[in-house]
């Protein structure tokens, strides 16, 4: 589900509410910047917790895998609950970042605290 509150004032719009997925926090904020008009967005979307948070460490390191740049030996994933934390590291900038976007399209995440180094 998703609940989303917008608030306007002298031009700034904050967004409050839970959305279940971190990529439908994103898409709102996206979607208020083409209106013309708004000097500027808030986004204090919270993305809740889903109730099986049991797997989310396994998910994005089967996730990882999939993906031919990293492996599952470069990067370690601990998850408490939806807060997920990367450590490890790669090659680039890029491959960290990737990495981090992975860990957020697992199903359950409400955080992601990226360590990962670029070596």
């Amino acid at each position: 589900t998703t609940a989303i509150i917008v608030k306007v004032e002298q031009g700034w719009l904050t967004l409050t509410g839970e959305v279940d997925w971190y990529y439908r926090r994103m898409a709102a904020e996206r979607d208020i910047h083409t209106i013309t008009g708004i000097l500027g967005v808030s986004n204090q979307i919270t993305v809740k917790p889903k109730p099986n948070t049991t797997n989310i460490g396994l998910d994005i390191m089967h996730a990882l895998g999939r993906r031919w740049f990293l492996g599952p030996r470069q990067i370690t994933v601990s998850a408490d609950g939806g807060a997920v934390q990367l450590t490890g590291s790669v090659a680039s900038l890029s491959d960290r970042d990737a990495a981090e976007l992975v860990a957020w399209t697992a199903s359950g995440v409400t955080s992601v605290q990226n360590h990962i180094t670029v070596a």
